[in-house]
């Protein structure tokens, strides 16, 4: 090659890499720019059920635990370092916890109560289930009334709808899940957009089973002082091994292979969390090389949403994740000492 040539070789690649740093540059300020308005569109257009804020979650409890909670809401929403948002959140679930004290009398001078001091209702819900990988078949009832949904949360319903899929689909192993709210048009809201984003998301498939519950739960048990004393409360780091508790998810699945232990968050530790209320999947272990510990997560964590779905429940937080395709970025929404955090977790392949 001539000195010549050498030296228009030498310009050209000088004047791409002046144009592409050019092009880095804009990129840097544009695309904080587009994320910033992307966001702000969102918060602009939400509203309490596009973020699952309903009177449903507040449903079955006590007067008390419903004041508690509205004070909890008011003082974080009072907080100046509360963001405009979440302050606007938080007031979305001051009315629906208000809404329901007001029906069940529990506000003086609310008018004539309409459930009783328990706050039970007639729930209506469905039942899914979303075969592992992300490219399985997700299984969806039609919405159905609830017998007694405050026996167990629709855990014998759940049951049930898993046992009728294996004996007339056969279905990749997984968690199935049934959930709840406290009027039909609700129900079917969110079924509907469960079903929207499982389509071309998460399944490749979606087959709507025809099928409602066809026996009754357990009779109802009266919860006692000693009964919830005796509940698993927070414990010191757990093993990964399966645990024997009532309240623990022996971390099967996805979240096995993400070195992940989650349990059912109760009373007491809700109480010593700061928790607003008693729901989410708690973390009792993280394995130091799984995907887990790489997105930053950390024992005593609580995973309240997965990829903008609500987590109220470990076996929850289960079937979501085993729902994703292998390597797929989920977005989590974290409690983490008195705070909620974002997080990022890669979800690993199912061994």
């Amino acid at each position: 090659m001539t000195t010549y040539s050498k030296l228009l070789a030498w310009a050209a690649a000088a004047c791409a890499a002046i144009a592409l740093s050019g092009c880095m540059a804009v990129h840097s300020v544009v695309s904080p720019m587009m994320q910033s308005a992307m966001q702000n569109s969102v918060e602009a257009n939400a509203t309490p059920e596009s973020m699952g804020i309903s009177t449903s979650a507040y449903r079955g409890k006590s007067c008390t635990e419903l004041a508690a909670l509205a004070q909890q809401f008011a003082k974080s929403q009072n907080d100046p370092g509360t963001e405009p948002f979440t302050r606007k959140t938080f007031g979305w679930h001051i009315d629906a916890i208000n809404q329901v004290r007001s029906e069940q009398g529990c506000i003086a001078g609310g008018g004539t109560p309409k459930v009783g001091a328990s706050g039970e209702v007639p729930m209506f819900g469905f039942c899914w289930y979303a075969e592992p990988g992300g490219t399985g078949t997700f299984y969806a009832s039609p919405v159905f009334p609830y017998v007694d949904w405050y026996v167990d949360r629709g855990d014998h319903e759940t049951k049930e709808f898993v046992a009728y899929l294996k004996s007339r689909y056969s279905p990749a192993a997984a968690a199935g899940y049934c959930q709840a709210e406290d009027t039909r048009a609700r129900a079917d809201a969110a079924r509907e957009k469960l079903w929207g984003q499982m389509f071309g998301n998460l399944s490749s498939r979606r087959v709507a089973v025809a099928w409602t519950p066809v026996s009754k739960p357990p009779p109802r048990k009266p919860v006692t002082k000693t009964a919830v004393a005796t509940q698993p409360s927070m414990q010191p780091a757990m093993p990964l091994a399966p645990s024997s508790g009532a309240n623990a998810n022996p971390g099967t699945g996805a979240a096995k292979t993400m070195g992940l232990q989650l349990v059912s968050v109760d009373e007491a530790s809700a109480k010593k969390l700061g928790l607003k209320s008693v729901q989410g999947a708690l973390v009792s272990d993280v394995a130091k090389n799984g995907t887990a510990a790489k997105a930053g997560l950390r024992q005593f964590d609580v995973i309240a949403e997965i990829a903008g779905q609500e987590t109220r429940t470990p076996e929850e937080a289960q079937a979501i994740l085993e729902a994703m395709r292998p390597g797929f970025n989920a977005p989590l929404r974290v409690w983490r000492a008195r705070k909620m955090l974002d997080l990022t977790l890669e979800v690993a392949p199912a061994q």
